[in-house]
């Protein structure tokens, strides 16, 4: 039996079904009301278990003050249900899984409960992907690269025939995974979510309350700032990578627990093998939970902890590095540290290999980093302070394209004994038995041998990848433009970088 090609009008019609899809449906999304916030997950969610109906939970973790007669204190919980969820099962309807979840009630912990309405925006760290109507779309399994390259060999070497190309299944697997394609979302995943809260709540903000400190531990700090470097260093080529953006003050020991408790591991040292397994999840577009990390130096130094969070893909996670500094506040060890997020996993010449987009506003990941060790309870106080300069009128060479405020954010710890939220046990999700995976591998590669190998598709997808890249292009240049117009406003106006401290 072979697989019979559609014809050129079916082609052409297909391709322009899929095209509209594409482009008006983006455009029928509307932009969703009411309070930004985040939401940590506590329900494990999957596809391939949760059925309409499912109950989930998820405790906001973004500090939210209300101006109504009702506070929103700390450890409010959202819930709600699955509403909606298709799974691939065995590939014979669904190529991905999709879903879509319905936070409708407010908890605080006094026991009180509010009816709200919440849409999901986005979803932290996770290869999954949410729609301008807050669906969760999965993976298309047969996309990924280590898919694609198997697949075409076996075609290849055997003339399109799925039967006879099982051979070539069973030598792939052992190299490579084959991705499972349903939705997998941890304990742990960090919501974004657009909520609108009951009228009683008033106006419904992010905190930010100033807290006044003398004028001797401004000094302090300040001091402790003004000699820090802006930047560390590849350890092989002399260039400045991420910018210092954080400093911790506490034991070894306190630091190590805060992150535990926020979810965050360690990196394993690089070698050929940490190269093989990260290739292999790039592969797969899969996670590594302890991915390996580039070395960099902060006045000729090694970091003394290297950790990252990440959820079920190595293209995109939080990572950061800590050293240990001479200085002491209060008697207390000094920590400098460097955070920034990747965005996605590419292929670079300089230097040769794989390595990852950053996030240019590298501000938002020392506040993502901030809210993390708060969340935890493991935090006394934190204070913004502003550097002497901007990143640009300090003398010092910088990053292109890096957008910041010129602040660096002094976290002080507690012993964090008992943290009062604790996610450094994410557990593992339900996998279905291996003959499922099996038959759904052939279906899938079937289907997509069908629908894709033809000349209508690629060009499509050519188009598809010149678009993105002359975007991406377009991206960074005005990324550097909006960074330097920020750094000129910044020098012109220093009173825009004032300090302040919140509990």
């Amino acid at each position: 039996m072979s697989l019979e090609r559609p014809g050129f009008t079916s082609q052409i019609a297909r391709c322009g079904l899929v095209c509209a899809t594409l482009f008006l449906y983006p455009a029928l999304a509307k932009t969703p009301l009411g309070t930004a916030i985040q939401a940590r997950l506590l329900t494990p969610i999957s596809s391939y278990t949760a059925r309409p109906g499912t109950p989930i939970e998820a405790i906001v973790s973004t500090p939210v003050c209300s101006a109504g007669e009702d506070a929103l204190p700390e450890d409010a919980v959202l819930s709600g249900v699955v509403s909606k969820v298709h799974r691939v099962g065995l590939g014979l309807v669904h190529e991905s899984a999709s879903m879509e979840v319905d936070f409708n009630q407010l908890r605080l912990p006094d026991g009180r409960t509010y009816s709200i309405h919440a849409q999901l925006t986005a979803i932290d760290n996770a290869r999954e992907r949410v729609d301008g109507h807050g669906v969760i779309h999965g993976i298309r399994a047969t996309a990924t690269l280590s898919n694609r390259v198997g697949q075409r060999l076996a075609f290849v070497a055997m003339g399109g025939h799925p039967l006879v190309a099982l051979p070539f299944f069973a030598l792939q697997s052992a190299l490579f995974h084959f991705p499972d394609p349903e939705i997998e979302l941890r304990r742990g995943a960090d919501f974004h979510l657009a909520v609108e809260f009951p009228q009683q709540f008033g106006v419904v903000a992010k905190c930010a309350v100033a807290q006044d400190l003398p004028d001797r531990d401004w000094g302090d700090l300040h001091a402790l700032v003004n000699g820090l470097p802006y930047w560390s260093y590849s350890k092989r080529q002399p260039q400045p990578i991420d910018l210092v953006n954080l400093i911790y003050i506490g034991s070894e020991e306190e630091v190590s627990r805060a992150f535990a408790a926020a979810g965050w591991t360690g990196a394993q040292p690089n070698s050929m093998h940490a190269t093989v397994k990260v290739m292999r999840a790039i592969a797969e577009n899969r996670g590594l939970s302890e991915a390996p990390m580039r070395m960099l130096l902060l006045d000729g130094e090694e970091p003394h902890m290297q950790l990252q969070q990440s959820l079920d893909t190595f293209a995109k996670r939080d990572h950061l590095r800590i050293w240990a500094r001479n200085e002491q506040i209060e008697g207390r060890q000094v920590w400098a540290s460097s955070a920034t997020r990747d965005l996605a996993a590419v292929f670079a010449l300089h230097p040769f290999g794989f390595t990852h987009q950053i996030q240019d506003d590298v501000d938002l990941e020392r506040d993502q980093v901030v809210g993390d060790l708060a969340f935890t309870g493991c935090v006394d106080s934190v204070a913004y302070v502003a550097r002497p300069e901007t990143v640009r009128t300090s003398g010092e060479v910088y990053r292109k394209g890096v957008i910041t405020d010129s602040r660096v954010a002094i976290v002080t710890l507690n012993s964090c004994d008992e943290p009062r939220e604790d996610m450094s046990d994410i557990g593992e999700m339900p996998q279905p038995p291996k003959i499922v995976r099996w038959i759904r591998r052939i279906t899938l590669t079937a289907r997509n041998h069908y629908l894709r190998d033809n000349w209508a598709w690629r060009a499509g997808d050519a188009i598809r990848f010149t678009f993105h890249t002359v975007r991406a292009w377009q991206q960074e240049h005005k990324d550097e433009q909006l960074a330097r117009e920020l750094d000129a406003k910044l020098a012109a106006r220093p009173e825009l970088r004032q300090d302040f401290a919140v509990k």
